[in-house]
């Protein structure tokens, strides 16, 4: 009787170790990350828009796919501002997300306008209006390769 007891004991202990996942076995790692942008600032004197590139961070993934995230800051005091950019990239991008890119408020907040992809996915446009408490947004996108893009609609780069 007592075998018996330390038989199943030890089938039932190696069934539970067979089910275990490690962590791991179907995540995708960032193996290398730049947060230095390098691309151009196109900004146009005429037309001041009170945004500026905040943040920006590209990854390389397991599976050596770039994704690179660009955070957007409005130095405004109003709830809501307008948001005209258009980002002309140096390589094709991979379509990501119901438009070909992923975009939203950071934090609480709301959009409401349009964006696409255009050019063989290597010009991006997003036109409208943000609502964000934080009054920060982002876009992201995928490539295969590490891409450099040419921003619009901008005035300039800084940090708040």
């Amino acid at each position: 009787m007592k075998s018996l007891f330390i038989a199943i004991f030890l089938l039932s202990f190696l069934s539970l170790k067979a089910q275990q996942k490690t962590d791991g076995d179907n995540d995708i790692k960032a193996e290398k990350t730049d947060s230095i942008f390098s691309g151009k600032i196109i900004i146009d004197k005429t037309k001041r828009t009170k945004l500026y590139l905040t943040t920006f961070q590209q990854t390389l993934d397991s599976t050596g796919v770039y994704t690179t995230t660009y955070t957007f800051g409005a130095k405004t005091s109003r709830p809501s501002f307008d948001v005209n950019i258009r980002m002309k990239f140096d390589g094709s991008i991979i379509p990501n997300g119901p438009i070909g890119f992923l975009y939203s408020p950071v934090g609480v907040g709301r959009y409401s306008g349009s964006g696409a992809l255009q050019n063989n996915n290597s010009y991006l446009y997003l036109q409208g209006q943000m609502t964000s408490a934080t009054h920060h947004f982002y876009i992201k996108i995928k490539s295969n390769e590490k891409v450099q893009a040419a921003i619009a609609g901008l005035d300039g780069q800084a940090i708040f």
